[in-house]
Order: structure tokens, then sequence, then C-alpha cells
């Protein structure tokens, strides 16, 4: 039987006793009714006319209970139906008092901005990520977005993805960015599409006055449409070249074309196989220089550069003992690929940070005396060692001088990584803090980091006990702390809960692994941060 609850309006049914449904029986008749159910044995005459008697009111019972359930259903799909709609109005009631409505839209596109993917998160244009997806949120944010010409301002292909809706989504992109100055990041690939890279490449050439900054990935099909750019680059301020394969590098055939480049500001280039001396460009206004080759193209450029304040100098060559010392008056930064190169090199008073790769410790301390002893005034912040850093010789020099109070190690010698392992082993003890506290090497450091761009363990829980140690004497200053790694496995779970507990005391303590840990050891070398 059903009934209408009086609050709800909900049908509740009265449950029956089972009893009511068959006839009275005794405990004997039960348990032969079980019997005959797992067997195949016939019933007698009085089983027999029992099981008839049982069976219509069963049929009857089952009959109500389905009109019951059906009713239940119908019930059931009314009140889903209304469910859902009242979800709905709800739903659209909360969004139009939604704060996101009262956000200014300038507010809105500084948001946007913020969810742009980065120059290495990208290989064209995604309709899946910002700024695309924005447009297709509602209405108001396509609005916004495409009346925003910053978003679209970054360009970036690579060679052998271009086809020819890639084409019509960089026109679309381009024509959104409107007036802006356009970050043009074009790879080609000589084993793609010549013909539909250079249709592209032409395109973006024709806004080339609007082009801010360019990284370009050179084959010998585009050399020819990039040195016709000659004169028309005036807004060109950051630029960064490399060969999609180097052996097709042709010296022979220069790039003129940023000679006329009157606003350049950065300026980087790589070559593993040989210098870019066919690659002239505009110095006078440089205050930003990676390049790789001979002393002697390093010298020439630097000393028409006066306004150089970052430099990374990557050469395998130098001049005999004597040779001409090139002075950098206005130098904050510089990363060299040999502790000699710093023997030709007189930085101001203002120099900050210092890098270099080195292999052994023969000959870096002196280079280094000799350096900051003829840069006079220079109070080094930042050391930055890369290769096979050596803990005897850090220790030495974190003692001569201690104005340095943030120490970068990088290993990165895969050739070596039982010496790495080794290296890194042995100066994570020496930074540890003893426990009788006698002798703290280097006691006013505030950051240690430490990378790995090869494969060896890194000592996880030596890194987090050398860090525990410091932060225990009243004696250190440390404050900050970065491990990073290419490749091998992360912390344990002990490791990260002790770094999270020193979080917790105030020690800033960040990590990196993968592809985000190699950009850090290249931005620590001063490597292009926009690319």
């Amino acid at each position: 039987m059903t009934s209408t609850c009086s609050e709800c309006r909900a049908l509740k049914i009265a449950k029956e006793e089972p009893n009511l449904l068959i006839p009275a029986t005794t405990s004997w008749t039960l348990a032969r009714l079980q019997q005959l159910a797992k067997s195949n044995e016939p019933p007698n005459d009085a089983e027999t006319a029992f099981l008839r008697a049982v069976i219509p009111n069963t049929a009857a019972r089952l009959t109500c209970l389905e009109d019951e359930i059906s009713q239940l259903k119908e019930r059931l799909a009314l009140l889903e139906t209304e469910r859902a709609q009242l979800s709905d109005y709800h739903s659209q009631n909360l969004a139009i008092l939604s704060p996101l409505r009262r956000i200014p839209a300038e507010l809105m596109a500084e948001i946007f901005s913020w969810s742009l993917p980065t120059a290495d998160e990208m290989r064209g244009p995604d309709v899946k990520k910002s700024p695309w997806v924005l447009a297709q949120v509602g209405s108001r944010w396509r609005k916004i977005s495409l009346s925003t010409p910053s978003l679209w301002t970054l360009v970036q292909v690579w060679g052998e993805d271009i086809d020819d809706s890639m084409i019509k989504l960089v026109r679309k992109q381009v024509k959104r960015a409107r007036a802006r100055k356009l970050k043009i990041h074009f790879y080609a690939a000589e084993d793609g599409d010549s013909a539909v890279q250079l249709e592209l490449f032409d395109f973006l050439s024709e806004r080339c006055a609007e082009w801010e900054e360019l990284s370009v990935q050179l084959t010998p099909a585009l050399v020819p449409r990039l040195g016709a750019l000659r004169g028309r680059l005036p807004s060109l301020q950051r630029l960064w070249i490399q060969w999609d394969k180097e052996e097709n590098h042709v010296e022979d055939d220069p790039i003129r074309c940023f000679e006329t480049a009157s606003s350049l500001l950065d300026v980087g280039m790589q070559c593993e196989s040989g210098p870019f001396t066919s690659v002239p460009f505009a110095t006078h206004q440089l205050t930003s220089y990676r390049l790789q080759g001979p002393w002697e193209m390093h010298q020439r450029v630097l000393q028409m550069a006066p306004n150089v304040v970052e430099a990374q100098i990557v050469t395998s060559s130098l001049p005999e003992a004597g040779g001409t010392i090139l002075d950098l008056l206005h130098l904050r930064r510089l990363y060299v690929s040999q502790p000699k190169v710093l023997d030709y090199i007189r930085a101001p008073s203002s120099l900050d940070e210092l890098g270099f790769w080195w292999d052994t410790p023969e000959s870096v301390v002196d280079c280094l005396d000799h350096f900051l002893a003829r840069s006079e005034g220079t109070k080094l912040r930042r050391l930055h060692f890369r290769g096979l850093p050596h803990a005897g010789t850090t220790a030495e020099i974190l003692k001569k001088y201690p104005s340095i109070t943030s120490l970068v190690l990088t290993f990165s010698r895969k050739e070596k990584s039982t010496v790495a392992l080794n290296n890194h082993l042995t100066i994570l003890t020496m930074l540890s803090v003893p426990d009788d506290s006698a002798s703290i090497i280097a006691p006013h450091l505030t950051e240690i980091s430490l990378g790995s761009a090869v494969s060896f363990p890194i000592d996880y829980p030596l890194f987090l006990k050398m860090l525990q140690s410091r932060r225990k004497n009243p004696s250190c200053a440390l404050s900050t702390a970065m491990i990073v790694a290419v490749e091998g496995p992360g912390p344990d779970s002990v490791t990260l809960a002790g770094l999270k507990a020193l979080r917790g005391g105030g020690l800033c303590v960040r990590t990196q692994f993968g592809p985000n840990a190699q950009t850090r050891m290249e931005r620590w070398m001063y490597s292009c941060p926009w690319i």
C-alpha cells in the first residue's frame, strides 16, 4: 500500500508482513520446501496443494509491487527533471553574481597575460592553449582577449610542423597582434617543407619593422631571405641565431641585415662547430652578449660594445700570454667557458656575478686572484662553478673572498659522472657544519644551489643534512637553497618532508627536475632568458 508524506508529498510504501502472503505452516513444512527447491524431486499431493495455495498470493503481490515501482519511477523522473532545471537556474544566478563580472577589463587582460605559455612550452599556435582558448570561453572573455594585442605578439613555429593550417593560424594571430611589437621565433628545418616555410617567413617579413625579438634557426634556403631584411629592422632589440645543421653553416656568405639594427640590445648565437663570424651586427647599444667563437672575435665585438652589462663568452682559443686586456666598463654579470679567459678581462667594481667552467682545480685560484686584483674594487656577490667543481678549491676561494654570499655549483661532465658523484659528495660534506662547530666553511653564505646535468645519483639526504646543519647554527646566514637535476630519481619522501619542514622554518627551498632543471641551469650561465 502507498500513501503521501504530509511534509514533502513523496509517496510512502507500507511494508506488508511476509506471513500474510503464505498460509500458516510449520517449520517442518518450510524445511521440506527448502529440500525440494534444492533437488529435482517431485512434491507429493499435500505439498502440491500447499504450493498451489501460495502461488496466487505471491503473484498478486508481485503485480502490486510492479505497479508501485512504476509509479515511483515516474515520480523519480519528475524529481530528476525538476532538479536539473533548478540546478541550471541556481548556477545561472550564481554566475550573474560572480566577482569575475566586476573585474575591470584591464585587470582581466593582465590575468590573461599570466596564462600565456613560455617560448619553451610552445611548438606553434595551439587553439587548446592560451591565448586562443581565452577567446572560446564567453563573449566578454573573447572581447577582452581580442582587444589585447599583447596576448598575440609571440609567434613561434618549427619548420617540421608548418603546413597550410598553421599558416592560417599565424596570419590570424599576427592580425590580432595589430601594431604591437612582434616576438618572432622561427626555427626553420631542412627536413621540413621548404616552400611552406619560406611562404610563412615571407609573410612575417612583411611586418619586420615591428619585430622586437627574433630567435631564428637558419637553413641555407632561409639565409637569403633573412639577408634581404637589411635596413628594415629598426625595432629589433633581442636576437638569437642558431643553425639547423651546423655542417651547412657557410662562413663566406655573411648575413648583414643586423648591421643596421640600431635598437639591438641583446645578441646571442650558437654554433657548436664554428664561430658566427659571418653575422655582423650593431654593437653600440648592446647590453647583453652571448657568443661563441675565437677570442679575437669576442675582443673585436666587445671593444665596440661599451654598454654591455651581461656577457657569456665561450671560446676555445686564447692569445699568447701578455695579450691585450679587454675593459668592460659596465659589466655586472659574466660567464666564461674557461678560467684562463679571465686573464684577458678587466671588470669594473660593479661586477656582481661571475661564473666559469672548470674541469680541474689547477690554476683556478690564480686566474681568479689575478682577475680580481686587476679589477680593482670588485667584490663578487655570486659565484657559479660549472663542470667539475672541486671541494678544496671551492673552500679556498670562499675563505679568501668573504664578499661571496651566493654559491652555485653545476655538475655537467657526462663522461665523468663518477668524478662528479665523488666531488658533489665531498662538497656537501665540506659545507655541512660539524657538531662541534669548530670550523665552519663560509658561514656568510646566504644561498647554496646545486645542479646536475649528468646521470649520477644526487645524495639528497646529505643535501638536506647540510641545510639542516647550517640552519641550526646561529653563525650561518643561509636563507635560500635550490637543487635541480635533469636526470635520475628525485628526493625520497623523507627528504621531501625534511625540505618542507625547513620551508616552514623560514628557509626558501626550491627544487626543479627534468627539462625545467636544464632551463634553470642555463639561466645560471646567463643564457637567453627569452627563448
